[in-house]
């Protein structure tokens, strides 16, 4: 004996299948982008290691690794916010504008301490790190506030 979902439930059950498949597709594209970086490079640089100027791509494969990165860090995320629920939405809003705050008030923080000899010169990895960390952060905050 089965019992038949309601509406609501077969709902949720789709949002979720659809949220898994969401979530499975940005992970193969982060590692197809992954994958080509690291096959393709030419140089000794790293993306993880903080010597991404070493790295050496052919003009190709480095447009078609920017459209992908264009994929994977905009359209995605801007398409991923019209397929969920109205407060997973708001949580979202409220981490990006938290990572995008921390980087606009943290690039300068971080170029005037430079500036006065306190700290080293902010690289663009630190200013990215500054924006995924506080991200995150916001991220947390606001759903262990809802």
């Amino acid at each position: 004996m089965t019992k038949e979902l309601g509406p609501g439930e077969a709902a949720t059950r789709k949002r979720r299948i659809n949220q898994a498949l969401y979530i499975a597709f940005a992970g193969v594209l982060g590692g197809v982008i992954g994958f080509t970086t690291g096959f393709f490079d030419q140089g000794d640089g790293s993306l993880f290691n903080g010597d991404w100027e070493q790295l050496k791509l052919a003009p190709g494969i480095a447009i078609a690794l920017a459209i992908g990165l264009g994929a994977a860090f905009l359209v995605l995320p801007l398409y991923g916010f019209r397929k969920i629920d109205e407060l997973k939405r708001e949580i979202n809003y409220i981490s990006f504008t938290g990572g995008c705050l921390a980087v606009l008030a943290g690039f300068p923080i971080w170029a005037a301490l430079y500036a006065g000899g306190f700290t080293p010169a902010p690289p663009a990895f630190g200013v990215y790190m500054i924006g995924f960390v506080s991200m995150a952060v916001s991220y947390l905050y606001a759903h262990f506030r809802s």
